[in-house]
């Protein structure tokens, strides 16, 4: 049985349930500056619930978020393409002219011209249909935007709350890690959050991030937050946790997508595949976030922006290809 760390039971897990955090008792801690980022769109429930809760501990608010819904976007970015550019705006609302509660910017994108060439779909950039159209920034744009336009560099970026869960596999496509994994290779500490796609209860998952960065404050003394290249990845399950685990991004999510052959040679995106259902598994033999979501654990795991493989793997790499490149020889 493989031990992942400290769990927390009782109490606590009932506080954090009511949307009050106890992780970190101690004084008041320094105040931050924290920008905020998401993928579900600037006027997104979870996004300014975190915002208003941040500021309620003290701490300085930016938020620079998607004018709209980017789920799944992973780490793309809205390019330029020939003679046609991208330029992005801060605007007070989103696409549809709805307004943050807590304040801040929705970043869009506008395509516009740079040259006699552009103006014609094959030309233009994706996503646009023609030029001068407004999209919505990606997740990883606006986390890049917003980094550009603060200037000084912020304490720390905190991405979510996302509507659903972001464990395992799906990581690799949420917008929500990649914006906060965006900050972090720009060397700006990041938190990625998101709730499970069967809850509404953002203000205990915020409490909790308040408390994390609060218990963050205390262990750095000044320092940074994180260290250089660390982002931590958190999910806060449906229900009232079992308590709290901290975790290996693994491979398991309770969140696939249902590809489906079909008999014309396509291929159908039908929906979700679900994994909720709890085999009560026990704290001490869950290593993984996905396992820890679908078991009712709030789970904290440890991402690294660096694509650098271990020593080990690459040391087998260099054995595995050795000679490779070399001029061949009779």
């Amino acid at each position: 049985m493989k031990k992942t760390g400290v769990f927390i039971t009782g109490w606590t897990v009932a506080k954090y349930a009511a949307g009050i955090g106890v992780l970190a008792l101690s004084t008041q801690a320094a105040a931050l500056n924290i920008m905020l980022v998401n993928d579900d769109g600037c006027a997104a429930p979870g996004i300014n619930a975190l915002a208003e809760t941040l500021q309620s501990h003290g701490h300085t608010i930016t938020m620079y978020a998607p004018a709209g819904p980017q789920s799944g976007q992973g780490s793309r970015l809205t390019l330029p393409s020939g003679d046609c550019g991208v330029r992005f705006e801060t605007l007070t609302s989103d696409l549809k002219g709805d307004e943050p509660a807590a304040g801040g910017y929705c970043v869009s994108a506008v395509s516009v011209s740079n040259g006699e060439d552009c103006g014609t779909v094959d030309h233009l950039p994706m996503p646009f249909l023609e030029l001068g159209q407004r999209v919505s920034a990606s997740p990883a744009d606006s986390a890049y935007v917003g980094l550009r336009l603060m200037g000084e560099a912020p304490d720390l970026v905190v991405s979510g709350i996302n509507s659903g869960e972001n464990v395992g596999r799906s990581t690799l496509h949420s917008g929500t890690v990649a914006a906060a994994v965006s900050s972090v290779q720009r060397e700006v500490p990041a938190i990625a959050v998101s709730l499970s796609v069967r809850s509404d209860n953002y203000a205990a998952a915020a409490a909790l991030v308040a408390d994390v960065v609060r218990k963050l404050q205390d262990n750095a003394k000044g320092d940074r937050l994180l260290p250089p290249g660390v982002a931590l990845n958190i999910n806060y399950p449906a229900g009232t946790p079992k308590g709290l685990l901290f975790t290996d991004a693994g491979s398991h999510s309770t969140l696939s997508i249902d590809l489906q052959p079909q008999e014309d040679g396509t291929v159908s995106l039908d929906g979700y595949v679900f994994d909720f259902a709890s085999q009560d598994i026990p704290a001490e033999e869950i290593s993984e976030e996905g396992i820890a979501q679908r078991e009712g654990y709030i789970s904290i795991s440890t991402l690294h922006a660096s694509f650098n493989g271990p020593r080990a793997a690459k040391a087998l790499t260099r054995v595995s290809l050795h000679g490779i490149g070399d001029a061949e020889t009779d």
